[in-house]
């Protein structure tokens, strides 16, 4: 099987959010109720979704191009919303090991979302 733009995008997409699991277990300490609930609920249900979308392209199984665009601009929008409200919250925190992985945190989570954007983008033009 030929390795293609939109799986090696599946496959950042997978490896960057798994990195913010990781991350995020390190550095929890958001105060605010809505952006641990989006926080968690993003990184993790878009961890068990990309794993079934990433099996399911590995093992040549088709996912509809519309399921496809949904996850992706959906997923856009939740990493990127979790991405500035985790910068928010701990940009005036004390200058700790804890904070900067909080930061790391919250960039991961944006370039996440930016690579969700032009997987729609791949994904719409394919």
């Amino acid at each position: 099987m030929a390795v293609s733009r939109l799986s090696i995008v599946k496959f950042l997409e997978l490896a960057l959010t798994i990195s913010c699991v990781g991350l995020h277990y390190k550095s929890m300490g958001e105060t605010d109720e809505l952006t641990k609930l989006l926080v968690a609920g993003t990184f993790v249900g878009y961890t068990i979704i990309l794993v079934g979308l990433f099996a399911g392209y590995m093992l040549g199984e088709s996912v509809s191009k519309k399921i496809d665009l949904f996850f992706s601009l959906l997923g856009c929008a939740m990493f990127i919303a979790s991405g500035v409200l985790i910068l928010q919250e701990w940009e005036n925190g004390f200058k700790t090991d804890r904070r900067r992985l909080a930061i790391s945190k919250g960039a991961l989570a944006i370039i996440n979302g930016v690579m969700f954007f032009f997987d729609a983008v791949f994904t719409f033009r394919a």
